[in-house]
């Protein structure tokens, strides 16, 4: 029974692959350690198809089955072209650098400078969830920012906005692409993204006060009134929590 569920792994109708997946996983929970050896074995399979639902199938059964064995295919499902493998994916790879930061933030930094832009947006994601830092992952980010694909760049913004920077190089950033992206999303996307830094400083506010101001693009205005809005708020929950 079991070696006819790993085949259907690679069935390339989702209803078949995703029943196989869930009676694995159902078996493997009443105590059968061959699942997890034949679908350790399958995350090397020849079948792309097979290694993503292998992966994925370690990843519900849980502790003591997922583990890094699985990080090179969830790294290769980041870029797929269906978006439920590819946020699949990112939600394991998370989980997965939760136990193992170093190794994990390591992949994600490469991949965030992969050929495939679906890759790269989402080690952005992962990133931002992870809540890796450091100038390596600034200098990543400093590149995507100026991405050719948007999605790239909002990734990016959406990393920046959370992350640990006393040297003031996030903010920076997120003030260039406010001021000079391309794309009105884009610039909507920097202002909101500085309202989630706290001690941003005296540039980025005068930067948000005078887009707040702006009367040509009352969307960008929007955004940069409500960023100033949180930040005004984080002021004055500071001092309440310094007593």
């Amino acid at each position: 029974m079991i070696e006819n569920l790993i085949r259907k792994l690679g069935d390339a109708h989702k209803t078949i692959q995703r029943r196989a997946i869930d009676e694995l996983v159902a078996i493997a929970a009443i105590g059968n350690p061959l699942v997890t050896e034949r679908l350790r074995e399958s995350v090397a399979s020849a079948d792309r198809r097979v290694r993503w639902a292998a992966a994925y199938s370690l990843g519900q059964i849980g502790a003591g089955a997922f583990a890094m064995d699985s990080a090179d295919v969830l790294c290769e499902a980041m870029g797929d072209d269906d978006g439920d493998i590819r946020w699949a994916a990112t939600n394991l790879m998370v989980r997965l650098g939760r136990e193992n930061l170093v190794e994990i933030g390591a992949r994600l930094l490469k991949l965030a400078a992969d050929s495939d832009h679906n890759a790269r947006k989402m080690a952005l994601y992962c990133i931002r969830d992870l809540g890796i830092a450091g100038p390596e992952l600034l200098d990543v980010v400093e590149g995507a920012v100026h991405d050719s694909d948007l999605h790239v760049r909002l990734a990016a913004l959406s990393a920046l906005s959370r992350i640990r920077d006393a040297s003031g190089r996030a903010v920076r950033i997120i003030l260039e692409c406010m001021k000079s992206d391309s794309d009105a999303g884009v610039r909507r996307a920097a202002a909101s993204a500085l309202g989630n830094i706290q001690n941003s400083g005296a540039d980025a506010a005068a930067a948000l006060a005078s887009a707040a101001a702006d009367p040509a693009d009352e969307s960008l205005a929007r955004a940069a009134r409500g960023a100033l809005d949180r930040l005004d708020k984080d002021r004055l929950k500071k001092p309440l929590l310094e007593k």
